[in-house]
């Protein structure tokens, strides 16, 4: 699954990520006499955490090739292949494993991240909804509210491949920093705020009616 290509430690410094004196992990991808010099680093620490958070691989924060963290080593991560779900190739698989009936499985980078944020989606033939195990709102490159241009197959209805939207109700689960650019910056920060604004009211609306039913048991009594 990954080069061996192993990296050292780098020496001590301000790790551009935690922002901690620590000391830094050499990158196999992008390290060289020049970017040694280079105040973007990172330590060790960051670098796995972004691999855990991806499945067991990341982007490099700097030049955004994949890489893992082996045996206390940052590593160049080549294992690519056809994803068991997506059904998607070449792509960077980041879990493998058994199906029942004792075939091997494969995952991608995508269908693993859809897996941990399996959201819910409307399919545009038959305005079922469907939680898809992928990140198919990266496919909606015209805003949140317009179905994507990549096709899924719908179970609900419609037994072929449709285009799909996130349901605004999930909107706000879709990780910051990955929507497409034409979401804008700060869409999902936005109806998260709002989404937080409406929960809110509604528990007013409840602690107001509790209240209501409270009073009007005592005079019952």
């Amino acid at each position: 699954m990954a080069e061996a290509v192993a990296a050292s430690a780098a020496g001590e410094g301000t790790c551009a990520i935690c922002l901690e004196e620590t000391p830094l992990a050499a990158l196999p991808c992008c390290d060289n006499a020049t970017t040694t010099e280079s105040t973007t680093r990172f330590c060790l620490e960051c670098l796995r955490m972004n691999c855990e958070h991806g499945g067991g691989v990341a982007r490099c924060p700097r030049c955004r090739a994949w890489i893992s963290v082996e045996d206390e080593e940052v590593v160049a991560h080549d294992g690519t292949g056809r994803c068991s779900i997506c059904m998607q190739e070449p792509r960077v698989l980041v879990a493998r494993g058994r199906a029942p009936d004792g075939g091997s499985v494969a995952i991608c980078d995508a269908c693993w991240l859809g897996n941990q944020i399996a959201l819910r989606y409307e399919c545009q033939g038959c305005g079922g909804v469907q939680r898809i195990p992928h990140p198919m709102w990266r496919y909606q490159t015209d805003g949140p509210e317009a179905f994507g241009h990549t096709p899924w197959a719908c179970h609900v209805r419609c037994g072929t491949y449709t285009r799909w939207r996130v349901i605004p109700e999930d909107v706000a689960r879709v990780p910051h920093g990955d929507a497409p650019e034409s979401w804008g910056v700060d869409i999902v920060r936005q109806i998260r705020a709002r989404q937080g604004r409406e929960r809110r009211r509604a528990a007013l609306r409840e602690a107001g009616e509790r209240q209501r039913r409270e009073r009007q048991a005592r005079v019952a009594r």
